[in-house]
Order: structure tokens, then sequence, then C-alpha cells
């Protein structure tokens, strides 16, 4: 019988870094209502989870700093409105910056990040894309962060792994309503899956094998997960 860590004595910190250069006008209400759908599946999810906002175009703004998730305001027209260039190092490096301090003071279990854009970088001023890379690099080295990149109109594959994030993390979509929600509904999933997995790290994300365990509990997501880790390693 199962006897180890439940996932409802689990915490994390979930920072969401999301684009809203001029670019993503075409998708607003779609990121909009994909993005409230996100934080408030994650608020249902059992444990303990805050979350960090942070919107970016030419510059940044940290809308939200490790706030509980259930207390994060909707996104609507007036505060998601996109204009402006993709300074993505810069938001990226900045959330770090929170994450690592929130960390050394509260210890959650798991600490993820999910980066959401529609372009490439082309507006940092502080953060460039080596020093991201070292960054990330670092911390899901030494400190077990998760990154999660979703990129549209571009080769999210080639772009994740150029900075530094580990394979199995990163996922293509199109910049259209349809894609945009679709791709908030899946990496909600693979959060509550990962977070139901309830360790620092997963193996891999986005599989269907480790997308069930987002509805699994008790002695099934157990077997579930041993049979994950036993496949993850045979790959």
């Amino acid at each position: 019988m199962y006897v180890g860590p439940q996932p409802a004595e689990r915490s994390i910190l979930i920072n969401f870094v999301l684009d809203k250069s001029g670019s993503m006008e075409t998708i607003r209400a779609a990121t909009i209502s994909g993005f409230n759908e996100f934080k408030n599946d994650q608020a249902r999810e059992a444990g303990s989870a805050v979350m960090t906002l942070t919107l970016f175009d030419t510059g940044f703004k940290t809308v939200a700093s490790a706030v509980p998730v259930r207390d994060i305001l909707d996104l609507d027209g007036a505060s998601y409105a996109p204009n402006g260039g993709t300074a993505l190092y810069d938001a990226v490096g900045n959330t770090l910056a929170l994450t690592d301090a929130y960390v050394a003071k509260c210890r959650p279990d798991q600490v993820l990040f999910v980066i959401m854009t529609d372009g490439e970088e082309n507006s940092s001023r502080e953060f460039d894309r080596d020093r991201i890379f070292g960054l990330i690099e670092e911390r899901q080295r030494n400190a077990g962060y998760e990154f999660i990149y979703l990129g549209a109109n571009q080769d999210s594959y080639l772009v994740g792994q150029a900075m530094g994030i580990r394979a199995g993390r990163m996922v293509d979509w199109s910049a259209t309503p349809e894609e945009t929600a679709a791709t908030m509904q899946r990496v909600s999933r693979n959060v509550r899956a990962h977070r139901r997995y309830a360790e620092a790290q997963s193996p891999v994300m986005f599989s269907p094998e480790f997308e069930a365990m987002a509805d699994l509990e008790g002695q099934e997501l157990a077997d579930a997960k041993m049979a994950y880790v036993r496949e993850a390693k045979r790959g």
C-alpha cells in the first residue's frame, strides 16, 4: 500500500511569465480567458500554491509576487493590453530573482516556471541569452526548479533549449484563439500532473502517460507514478 507523501501535503510556487507584446493583440481575449482558467484550475488543486505573475512587452511588470493562487485577480482588457516589443529575458531574469528570494525564505517543495510567448526576444536591456541560459541551467541542476516554454511563431524546442530549458518541456502552438485556449488547458493539466507527481522535478512532461496523472489520486496515482518512472528510465 502507498504510504508516501500525498500531493495535498506539497507546496508549490508557480511563476507565470506571460507575453503581452503587440503581436498578442489578435489573441488577446483567448489569452485572458485561458490564463484565468489556468489559475482557477490550479486554485482547485489540493496542496498549497502561490503564484508570481509577470507580464512583459518592451519592459515587464510583476503583477503579483508569491500570492496565493486563489487570490490572483483575473486578467481583463485593462490589465492585459498588448503593446510594444518582447523583453523576454528581462522578464525571466527578474522573476528568477524574486523566486530565489522567496525560496530562501519559504522553501516550497516545488518551483515551476511557465513562459508563454508568441515571438522572440527583442527588447531586453538587463539580461541576454547567455546569462539566462546560465541561470536556468544552474537552477534546474542545483535548486530543482522546473521550466515550461510555450512558443508560437517559432521553433519552441530550439528557442527553449537555447535558454537552457531541459527537453520535454517545450510546446509549439499557433497564435490563434483556438490554439491559445487549447495550449493553456494543456499546460494547466501538466502542472496539475506535476503537482500530483509530488517531486521537485518530473522526468519529462507533455506525454499522455504524464498528463494522465492529473486525474489520479491515492494508490492509482502511486502505481502510475511508478510505471512512469520505470518507462522514463528505459527511455
